[in-house]
């Protein structure tokens, strides 16, 4: 299984490529964007690329600093690292996978939902933890050419049921999900049916883990935004 090294290594270096007063304010500013905003500051911080490394290993272990500003670095170091990974896995044409199966053509929602485990079961092996937890975190947009016409939520979806049951990445999932849970209202890029579900989904696997004090918080104020007929 691939994943982020030298985390502990990096930081044994006393002199990094890459002021802090340099990244920090950026790590700041990305941690609290999204969209648009977010992927123009993620943008000024990989584009010092491997010079930044040093020190984005270091604020991804800085318990110090709060958890989004370490997974932003987390993220960051990922994709600087990664990055030609994230964008084969991007540019995937799932349709034409060994393993995809022509009837599903002929299921009159299409093939996605036939597809599902084995999109899945592909991410999991491609180990692109902190690219899955971006996603929907930052609503970047940056999916997969996938058909369905609620692509943003299936997308989001395969990431989230990828990511969840990893054992050394679920903290960060659970605090993702309680940080989405925040926002009132929620996120309309998505049609309702589907957004809602994977929320559901999320709200159900938040609270049977009791890993986050104020997820079922959260969680409470979500559904009160909801509209009953949801």
């Amino acid at each position: 299984m691939k994943k982020i090294l030298l985390f502990v290594t990096m930081m044994a270096v006393n002199a990094f490529a890459v002021e802090r007063k340099q990244l920090m304010p950026l790590i700041e500013e990305a941690s609290v964007k999204k969209e648009a905003a977010y992927l123009e500051v993620r943008g000024k911080i990989t584009g010092y690329g491997t010079n930044a490394l040093p020190l984005l290993a270091s604020v991804a272990v800085d318990q110090t600093l709060p958890w989004q500003q370490q997974l932003v670095a987390r993220i960051c170091y990922e994709r600087i690292q990664r990055k030609e990974e994230i964008e084969k896995l991007t540019a995937t044409d799932w349709y034409a996978h060994p393993k995809f199966e022509e009837r599903w053509n002929n299921r009159l929602s299409g093939p996605e939902g036939q597809m599902f485990d084995m999109v899945v079961s592909d991410l999991k092996k491609a180990g692109l933890w902190y690219y899955y937890l971006e996603v929907e975190w930052k609503m970047t947009g940056e999916l997969a050419e996938i058909r369905d016409s609620h692509k943003d939520g299936y997308w989001a979806r395969c990431c989230s049921f990828a990511v969840k049951d990893n054992p050394e990445e679920r903290v960060w999932f659970l605090r993702v999900c309680a940080d989405l849970f925040k926002l009132t209202p929620p996120p309309s890029r998505v049609g309702w049916l589907l957004d809602m579900s994977l929320v559901k989904y999320l709200s159900g696997y938040a609270t049977s883990h009791q890993r986050l004090v104020s997820c079922k918080i959260q969680i409470s104020r979500w559904r009160a935004s909801v509209p009953a007929s949801c």
